[in-house]
């Protein structure tokens, strides 16, 4: 895998201020702030399976997907990969070292042609140095994204595969806004290596999991398109 030439199209001032309020970490935030925020944005864009920041690497910002797929993940000694986060459209990620200091813990990779917002460290900080009312304020979305990570670990502790795959799934029907049809669906933009390294499983009890849930009549497949039979039956496998 290859380092990108990171290449900034443009200040992203005029993105839409609702695209930041749908971020846990701005959610929080005024017309005004949010605004600001902005302004010290730029977009970047990046082909499929380029390496955005390594572990170890200099901080200098933090990320929000705006388009495409990211993996988050670390690797051990051996070269065996870890998956933390599957970053899909309108996430956040690579902020934690903005507050803690350091350089980035992690791995980012797009998994697709991706369409990033970066937002400087240095400008960044300038920013809410100036305004300490946004800092306060992120600190709320911070709370809200540590009960989603908080979450899944419990999930990966507690859950078995078969029922952390269908909160998978209710998650992705409700992010792809599919879940009134008659058949929600979701298309997978992730190799199932991905998910199942993302579930803490393997490629080979993911299958498992998923033809169980076919034969159950939850879902059906078609390619990488995941329908769904029974919505209420997958709702209560992932409680």
């Amino acid at each position: 895998m290859k380092k990108s030439n990171i290449a900034e199209s443009g200040i992203a001032s005029d993105l839409s201020r609702d695209t930041l309020r749908n971020l846990a970490l701005f959610s929080e935030l005024t017309i005004e702030q949010l605004r600001q925020v902005a302004s010290v944005s730029k977009i970047q864009k990046f082909k499929k399976n380029e390496i955005i920041f390594s572990e170890g690497d200099l901080y200098k910002g933090f990320y929000i997907l705006l388009k495409g797929s990211v993996k988050i993940f670390k690797c051990s000694l051996y070269g065996k990969e870890s998956i933390i986060h599957l970053i899909k459209p309108y996430d956040a990620f690579g902020d934690l070292p903005l507050f803690e200091g350091g350089n980035y813990p992690v791995n980012a990779l797009t998994t697709s042609d991706s369409t990033l917002l970066f937002i400087s460290k240095e400008e960044f900080l300038k920013l809410i140095s100036s305004n300490s009312s946004i800092c306060f304020q992120m600190l709320v979305g911070f709370a809200k994204r540590l009960r989603t990570l908080t979450g899944r670990i419990e999930d990966l502790t507690t859950k078995e595969v078969t029922n952390r795959l269908a909160k998978y799934l209710v998650e992705e029907i409700k992010k792809s806004k599919t879940e009134k049809l008659t058949e929600p669906f979701v298309k997978l933009s992730v190799s199932k290596r991905n998910i199942a390294s993302y579930l803490g499983t393997i490629t080979e009890t993911l299958s498992r999991s998923l033809k169980k849930l076919h034969a159950d009549q939850i879902i059906r497949t078609s390619g990488k398109t995941v329908f769904v039979k029974n919505f209420k039956r997958l709702k209560e496998l992932a409680e």
